[in-house]
């Protein structure tokens, strides 16, 4: 026993210099839940590198939503959404996997401004970027006001291949 209580004395001792200090079991969840947001971004990142290898696009997507944390949507040209990032659920409700396959008018509902959703719309056919505050529904059917900036974008070709867009609840 008196071999332990050296080794416990001396261990005290090692740890009580240390600057490091012991974080209470509250603060592992805050930790954790921090941790699982940075792998997202990981995961969102290695995924977007994928689909934008081909592109010629200058604006800085890492930027947007590492800094400012906004929602990436990847369109292709028929507005068919290919990607979403994974905080898209925070913004709204759903999960990426169920907005892929759908048109982002899938946010929209019967308050959302026609007229704003047209403004869009022509943007698009012109293929020019815009920048726009519009209602939108989230999966409960809460409305929300949505920033939306949105890019049509070319592969080094030339070709329009995707719009992209960065979202924000303003």
């Amino acid at each position: 026993m008196k071999d332990f209580l050296e080794y416990d004395t001396m261990i005290a001792q090692y740890y009580g210099n240390m600057s490091n200090h012991i974080l209470p079991l509250s603060s592992w969840e805050f930790y954790g839940e921090h941790h699982t947001q940075l792998e997202r971004f990981k995961e969102d990142l290695t995924a977007i590198k994928k689909i934008t290898k081909d592109w010629n696009f200058e604006r800085d997507y890492n930027k947007e939503f590492l800094e400012k944390e906004s929602v990436i949507v990847i369109t292709n040209p028929n507005l068919t959404i290919v990607y979403a990032s994974q905080n898209i659920q925070k913004l709204n409700g759903y999960s990426s996997d169920e907005v892929i396959g759908n048109s982002p008018k899938m946010f929209q509902g019967k308050d959302t401004c026609i007229k704003t959703a047209a403004l869009v719309r022509t943007a698009v056919q012109e293929r020019k970027p815009f920048k726009v505050s519009i209602l939108n529904y989230r999966k409960d059917n809460t409305p929300y006001t949505c920033i939306i900036k949105g890019f049509p974008v070319h592969n080094k070709k030339g070709k329009l291949v995707n719009y992209i867009a960065f979202e924000k609840a303003a």
